[in-house]
């Protein structure tokens, strides 16, 4: 029998930002842990490449530890991190580049008192700035330093933010320091970067659930497809559609499904329940059933 979402007296929250559903899981219960803000707008001359800058501040009893866990599209976030915090694979204040996670979700536990303040670029974004290959950190945490050598010292954020409280005027003047070095790097659009950003715009469509839609949408062959988005991402053109579809059920469910999963799944291309209750769990890590039934209480189960 399919499982059907039970939403009867859902508890009340504040209301997360739209671009939360999807990509953080229960994004309801990390504005009751910790504050989200967008300290400020990305200037024109970067939204090619540049999504948008991201803040995350907590103040956690002692004793008291958070979990929260995305699934966002596999890209790059430069992060500048103080206070408590720890990941799967590195922890600690500093200075970061996570790459593209593409197996699984990405896990963060927050504890104490802390923040970070972040740029999160659109998929290929980084490659206007530096020359590696996103593949090299693919599904994984390192210093920034060893793409952006002296990025540190160029910054001088980490001191800066590394006080006892941190007001949101500190955070909107970190993401002016931070805009500010990008400028410094010149970036410039090239003709093959245009070209991957007109073929990601097609991934928002949700009736695109195969590589050889979007081949034929986009004019292009599948290999040449899956060529580009090696280069420009790390990571396979399948695996991002996959993605695309998971988020776009999980962010069903947060707004509120309340129909059965076997129709979710219809509803996102999958042809069998038992496919997407597969994939749904191996990015998220979690059944649709065990994600609408998980809380804060539920540990994850990568860190």
């Amino acid at each position: 029998m399919d499982d059907v979402v039970d939403r009867k007296n859902p508890p009340r929250r504040a209301a997360p930002p739209e671009h939360f559903f999807g990509r953080v899981l229960k994004p309801a219960e990390l504005l009751d842990h910790a504050r989200y803000s967008v300290p400020m707008t990305v200037a024109e001359e970067l939204r090619p490449w540049v999504r948008r800058y991201w803040a995350v501040t907590w103040d956690l009893p002692d004793g008291k530890r958070y979990h929260t866990a995305t699934v966002s599209e596999p890209g790059i976030n430069l992060t500048v991190e103080f206070g408590d915090i720890y990941r799967a694979n590195t922890s600690g204040a500093g200075t970061w580049l996570t790459g593209p996670v593409t197996t699984r979700r990405f896990d963060v536990g927050l504890y104490g008192r802390g923040g970070v303040i972040g740029v999160n670029f659109h998929l290929g974004g980084t490659l206007a700035f530096a020359h590696e290959p996103p593949s090299l950190i693919r599904d994984t945490t390192v210093p920034a330093g060893g793409w952006f050598s002296g990025i540190d010292e160029e910054l001088g954020l980490n001191e800066q933010l590394a006080v006892d409280e941190v007001r949101e005027t500190d955070l909107r003047s970190a993401a002016k320091v931070l805009e500010s070095w990008l400028l410094s790097r010149h970036p410039r659009m090239t003709e093959g970067h245009a070209r991957f950003a007109q073929v990601l715009d097609l991934l928002d469509d949700p009736s695109i659930i195969s590589l050889g839609e979007l081949s034929s949408r986009c004019e292009m062959s599948e290999r040449s497809l899956q060529r580009m988005f090696r280069e420009y991402c790390g990571v396979g053109v399948k695996r991002i559609l996959t993605r695309a579809r998971v988020r776009d059920a999980v962010a069903a469910i947060d707004q509120g499904w309340d129909r059965s999963f076997a129709e979710l799944a219809a509803m996102f291309g999958w042809f069998d329940q038992s496919h997407f209750t597969a994939d749904f769990h191996r990015v998220t890590g979690y059944t649709p059933t065990e994600y609408l039934g998980a809380d804060e209480r539920s540990s994850p189960p990568h860190l």
